[in-house]
């Protein structure tokens, strides 16, 4: 039922599902640019474009398969067809990015991380889409979001913590080419074996309106739905922020912290971090209306930024403290913001009459991929610019500008996603207006 709080067991199978999935986007995110470069050798500029031009192909499957996820009708529903699809995909993926052959090239990179992004839309757009339609909520939704995103949190403290376990305990595991070939083990085995039983024992709603309206014309509505705006930009602006540092952390810990082997240990101050933020964020959240606990964890990762350019040698333990409150902040990225996703996409359905939860989560997941690949598009080739190069002993001037550019570059988007913020329109009082119209409207069609 609408207002009824889903149960623990419930919450925890549907979520688990997000665990293998975030344990990729770590080394994908965070150790493959590095691997590729130091490890194999390829050009930064090169795999910096390659990255970004990968996500450049979400621009046509995520509309696709949110407009498609939103007209599925099968027996076991409209959203699981494809998140069970999305497994194989991905377990091929990552085998072929996580354990190249000898000699690989360009070709080899840009093929299959096209594929593996292709598996993540798959899974991706469905599975949010599914979560916001779990239920119809205010308050309940940001618990979904809560545990969803722990056990993302969970999977990306394994694909950091396993190896650096391994590296503590038998020396090896701290270098980007061991990082990847550790998660990519645990990877292909817990893919299949969270992701299945989900989608056998959490049952969709069945109660939606199916959309008919046309995808162009969908779109338009869509654009015109003055919240979804505002909340859209303002979450480009905190992923850019997020998007342009990414690339960079393991050559920041290798060159400015000078151990190429501790990035993983310091790693874990940010994701426990997030993990310790989430249940502060959604007891906020619970307070107060979504947006202001949003702001606020904005506002803290504006101002712990910039304190990465006062790091150097052997400052580990103030690089994880720094990582440490940096991830109290982020951790509140994936909760609160995905849960007023849903809150908009009320909005849609009053105005359009339809259910188009997939079709809005995959414009959200369109721009966001976009971000992402910018963000790696130029942080890597302007330090190239500027003369760094990861491959070699750089000067004084180099691992300034790798300092500067690390420290510095996301802090005006985190601004500016703070001014989009701080006065959203669609607040508790607002939304339950919202809910109400829907009810009475669904009472007069029966």
């Amino acid at each position: 039922m609408p207002g009824e709080p889903l149960s623990k067991r419930r919450l925890l199978t549907y979520s688990a599902a997000e665990l293998p999935m975030s344990m990729i986007l770590t080394p994908v995110t965070l150790f493959l640019p590095a691997f590729y470069t130091q490890d194999l050798g390829l050009g930064m500029a090169a795999v910096g474009f390659l990255l970004m031009l990968s996500r450049l192909w979400d621009v046509v499957t995520d509309p696709v398969i949110g407009y498609l996820s939103d007209r599925t009708h099968t027996r076991i529903g409209r959203r699981k067809p494809w998140i069970i699809a999305a497994v194989p995909i991905a377990m091929i993926s990552i085998y072929q990015l996580f354990y190249p052959p000898e000699g690989v090239g360009e070709l080899h990179l840009l093929g299959w991380i096209m594929l593996l992004w292709l598996g993540w839309t798959l899974f991706n757009i469905p599975y949010f889409a599914w979560g916001a339609e779990l239920s119809q909520d205010y308050t309940e939704r940001t618990r979904i979001t809560g545990w969803r995103t722990i056990a993302g949190l969970c999977g990306t403290l394994l694909a950091i913590g396993i190896p650096a376990g391994s590296q503590a305990v038998f020396g090896w595991g701290g270098r980007s080419s061991e990082m990847v070939t550790i998660i990519g083990a645990a990877a292909l085995v817990l893919l299949p074996l969270l992701i299945l039983p989900a989608t056998a024992l959490v049952p969709e709603r069945r109660d939606f309106v199916p959309a008919q309206i046309k995808i162009w014309a969908g779109l338009k509505i869509m654009w015109q739905n003055g919240p979804f705006r505002r909340l859209l930009f303002a979450f480009v602006f905190s992923s850019t922020a997020v998007a342009l540092g990414a690339p960079l952390f393991v050559i920041f810990i290798t060159h400015v912290i000078v151990d190429p082997t501790a990035a993983s240990l310091v790693v874990l101050g940010y994701y426990i971090g997030n993990l310790l933020g989430v249940p502060l964020w959604v007891w906020l959240s619970h307070k107060t209306d979504k947006h202001i606990t949003w702001l606020c964890s904005i506002s803290l990762m504006a101002f712990m930024f910039p304190q990465f350019m006062w790091l150097g040698e052997g400052d580990l333990f103030w690089a994880a403290s720094i990582l440490f409150i940096l991830g109290i902040g982020g951790g509140n990225l994936n909760v609160v913001p995905t849960s007023m996703k849903a809150d908009v996409i009320d909005l849609d359905t009053l105005e359009s009459g339809a259910d188009r939860a997939g079709l809005f989560f995959a414009a959200w997941s369109t721009a966001t991929k976009l971000v992402m690949a910018f963000g790696v598009g130029i942080s890597l080739p302007v330090l190239a610019y500027l003369g760094f190069n990861p491959s070699v002993t750089n000067g004084p001037d180099e691992l300034f500008a790798l300092r500067a550019w690390y420290a510095f570059s996301p802090v005006p988007f985190y601004l500016l996603s703070a001014i989009l913020i701080i006065r959203y329109p669609i607040t508790r009082k607002r939304h339950q207006e919202m809910r109400a119209a829907l009810e009475a409207r669904a009472a007069a069609a029966t």
